[in-house]
């Protein structure tokens, strides 16, 4: 089979009706989903395909407990088919997703932890938000975001180096706008990215803070699968590192070139989305196109997928 890493979805992965299919076909997805209904106190199947799922997107609170419960299901009938990961890995918030995956998180701890996760980025990181820079690369975009940030007094860092040429920069608006119409002089663009804040921008301290709080908490376990950190870039095997890694988080750039690459190099050859998007499968593509990609979110029939692998 080869080794296989799975990456796991961020937050722009919903859409509404995620997951329908998957508790409908497999015991395994329903036993995830009702179980993460009983521990976040509410109804999941109303939010990820009932009546609410249109204002999902718009809680941040909401949609990133949702997104790791439906990738968490994916992953259970993947394993229950005999597909497991030799790494795994994720995106802002699939990076805590990955950390239940890997048994480091309880299913009930870890789901609170997403959930209070989206509840402080929800009310902290209002105040900005962020946009995605097509053709410029890293070194000279933050050049120009720290000579914005300088001018205007307002933050504005890259938050997310996604794919070369493909960054995600994150602070005040202000700010924002002036490095798009410096980029823009630089023969690159801006795309505005409908988010509900500036995530991983200096406008969610006093969210991570509280956060660090809370994780302080939470029981950290040995990984029963390899993690892979794309706050400190290496497999982490220590429960007290893992946490502090998890604390930094919220504020860290999520830097997945680096990610992806590193993980090429410790020898996986295969990279499995985990989730209902294919967001990471096309940043792997762009990363390296001859790499071998594939997401759970092609196949209404996982065996199908299985086999495959």
């Amino acid at each position: 089979m080869g080794k296989i890493a799975f990456l796991f979805d961020g937050q722009g992965a919903f859409r509404p009706g995620i997951g329908k299919e998957l508790y409908t076909a497999y015991s395994e997805a329903k036993k995830i989903i009702d179980a993460g209904s009983d521990i976040l106190g509410y109804d999941l199947k109303d939010w990820l395909w009932g009546d609410k799922a249109v204002q999902t997107a718009d809680k941040t609170s909401i949609a990133q407990p949702a997104i790791a419960v439906v990738s968490l299901a994916y992953a259970a009938v993947l394993k229950g088919k005999h597909i497991v990961s030799e790494i795994a890995l994720g995106h802002s918030l699939g990076e805590v997703t990955a950390i239940v995956y890997c048994g480091i998180l309880s299913l009930n701890d870890g789901l609170k932890v997403i959930k209070k996760r989206g509840e402080l980025m929800e009310h902290g990181g209002k105040e900005g938000t962020m946009m995605a820079m097509i053709n410029i690369n890293a070194s000279k975009l933050q050049e120009i975001c720290t000579n914005v940030a300088q001018a205007t007094s307002e933050p504005v860092v890259i938050a997310n180096i996604n794919a070369p040429g493909q960054i995600v920069i994150s602070g005040s608006k202000t700010s924002i706008k002036q490095v798009a119409q410096a980029v823009a002089r630089e023969h690159g663009r801006g795309i505005p990215l409908k988010v509900g804040g500036a995530w991983h921008s200096p406008y969610l301290k006093d969210a991570s803070m509280e956060f660090s709080g809370f994780l302080d908490t939470i029981t950290f376990n040995t990984p029963v699968n390899k993690f892979y950190s794309v706050v400190d870039h290496a497999i982490l095997n220590d429960p007290d590192r893992i946490k502090g890694s998890l604390k930094q988080q919220m504020l860290s750039q999520v830097d997945w070139v680096t990610a992806i690459n590193n993980i090429t190099s410790l020898g996986c050859t295969k990279f499995l989305e985990i989730g209902p998007s294919k967001i990471l499968k096309d940043l792997v593509l762009k990363i390296d196109m001859n790499l071998s990609t594939d997401t759970t979110a092609l196949y209404t029939d996982l065996d199908v997928l299985a086999q495959k692998l």
